[in-house]
């Protein structure tokens, strides 16, 4: 094929289960997966290790499941793996800010692994519409910081503002998360 296949055009081949799927989405989206799996792992083999477990776990969940954005689908593969690669780390690799927001997260989400009342598209579909209704900076600074791994420095460096700033912000947002969640009927 000529140029980049659209995501479209892959879907097809996962569907059809065409193992080009795999090679193709890997030309496409490495280099974006490789960036990623680096904010959160600070070794190259562990970054490499991720997102080829990124490409494999995606191989085995479409069909039944079918993304309409690819990258955003890899991209959540990829954080999940790369946490369980912190996890199992009992060294000096793992990155302290992972943690941190990690324990943070844990206070305002549940655990939907061991919540059987919610399903991963529920909670999806709460936290899209909570984000809606922040601010763009709040929304910002937050989805930089809990997403893509940006720490406290390097987000108060982008937006020009106090670190303090930063983390005020997000502590008020995981708050109003907590409370969004819980009015909606999800306890921790």
């Amino acid at each position: 094929m000529n140029g980049i296949i659209s995501d479209n055009e892959l879907m097809k081949l996962y569907i059809a289960r065409d193992v080009s799927a795999s090679k193709l989405s890997m030309e496409k989206y490495s280099a974006r997966l490789i960036r990623l799996a680096s904010t959160f792992l600070s070794d190259k083999r562990d970054v490499e290790e991720c997102v080829n477990d990124t490409f494999m776990k995606a191989w085995s969940s479409i069909p039944p499941q079918k993304p309409i954005d690819l990258f955003s689908f890899f991209a959540r593969i990829c954080r999940c793996t790369a946490y369980d690669i912190i996890k199992r780390s009992k060294t000096e690799k793992r990155n302290a800010h992972i943690v941190e927001f990690t324990k943070e997260m844990e206070e305002c989400i549940p655990d939907i692994m061991s919540k059987t009342e919610l399903s991963d598209g529920k909670l999806e579909t709460l936290m899209n519409d909570f984000l809606e209704n922040l601010s763009r900076d709040n929304r910002v600074i937050f989805v930089r910081h809990y997403w893509f791994g940006e720490t406290i420095s390097e987000i108060a460096e982008h937006f020009s503002f106090s670190e303090s700033k930063v983390k005020t912000s997000l502590h008020r947002t995981r708050e109003k998360l907590k409370d969004y969640l819980f009015k909606k009927g999800v306890s921790l």
